[in-house]
């Protein structure tokens, strides 16, 4: 069996020189892990953690994590002032009295992914995807991505895609608090959704069975089938869902219970969504608002669904417990 559970990201806080320096090692690990060249994932941790320093009040923070086979994901977000003209500090046209206004333009050229989002007043996601191993390009946009931010090292929260049959099934764990023991829990449902992704109907009998040694989890999994137009899912506690499309947004609806805590698994009904094209599914664990502002957000759901992910998490994190988003887009734009 595959092991399909995604790597969380570390979040690395800037507010202090010396954190540029624990971001760049946090880059090098991961490349070291994928068995590749660190030197292009730390030029662009550099220059996003030092423009967190000199650009945002009070920083920001970097999120990274390895994307393997071979690529390392970099995200800077902060909540300072925004950039008033994106396009020029991309290109390094836009010298700043306290530095060259080239960093951007830099990560840029050594990324193989980039993304920025920003919005006055409210904060500014730097997104950077960087081939570690040098290996076949990546063309086409991302039709999904994540994160998980965990308040220790290991975090409570997992997700994790998988394609079969022309469909693309998502599942998304909270384990029962955070930390390690939390982690095994969300371990456990992950690898029964690994086992048969698009099997909706017996998704929550399996994952319970998978918990019952553990403190137990919250899921949710959704199949999407683009050619039928169709989402079916089943909820389980507290991991809340959205799909936003042409006609509104319109959320899942959720089942009580606990996987793995007693003898018989919760009942969870499997329910049907429309999936129109230009939609996009958004899933959060409670370490986020249970309400996230995707109303009037059309500009944001056009980016890069891991700044997307960045960005909701930002605005909506709860900074108490570990926190996950995952964004699903219908059609790469």
């Amino acid at each position: 069996m595959e092991p399909l559970r995604q790597f969380a990201h570390e979040r690395v806080a800037v507010a202090d020189p010396a954190d540029v320096g624990a971001a760049r090692r946090a880059v090098k690990q991961h490349a070291e892990r994928l068995h590749g060249s660190s030197a292009h994932a730390e030029l662009v941790a550099t220059e996003l953690a030092t423009n967190l320093l000199r650009h945002a009040v009070p920083g920001g923070w970097v999120l990274t994590r390895p994307v393997p086979p071979d690529r390392v994901e970099i995200l800077a977000v902060d909540r300072g002032p925004g950039i008033a003209d994106v396009a020029a500090a991309v290109e390094g046209h836009v010298p700043e009295p306290k530095g060259l206004g080239c960093g951007l333009a830099s990560v840029r050229r050594v990324s193989e992914r980039f993304d920025v989002h920003t919005e006055k007043d409210r904060g500014t996601a730097v997104l950077s995807l960087v081939d570690v191993r040098r290996g076949r390009p990546e063309h086409a946009p991302r039709r999904w991505a994540g994160m998980s931010v965990g308040v220790t090292e290991a975090c409570g929260d997992g997700w994790a895609v998988a394609e079969a049959g022309g469909c693309l099934a998502v599942a998304v764990v909270d384990g029962l608090g955070h930390g390690a023991s939390a982690s095994v829990a969300a371990d456990a449902v992950l690898k029964a959704f690994a086992l048969d992704p698009t099997d909706v109907e017996g998704y929550v009998a399996r994952a319970h069975e998978a918990a019952r040694m553990t403190r137990g989890a919250a899921a949710t999994l959704c199949v999407i089938d683009p050619d039928a137009e169709i989402v079916r899912y089943t909820a389980v506690g507290n991991v809340n869902g959205r799909v936003v499309g042409p006609s509104g947004i319109r959320g899942l609806a959720t089942s009580n219970g606990t996987l793995g805590l007693q003898a018989t698994p919760p009942k969870a009904q499997v329910r049907t969504l429309s999936w129109a094209p230009d939609s996009t599914l958004v899933l959060w664990t409670d370490g986020l608002s249970s309400r996230l502002e995707l109303e009037g957000r059309a500009d944001l759901l056009e980016h890069d669904p891991a700044l997307v992910a960045a960005v909701l998490h930002r605005d909506h994190t709860r900074d108490r417990d570990d926190a996950t988003v995952v964004v699903v887009r219908s059609t790469a734009t």
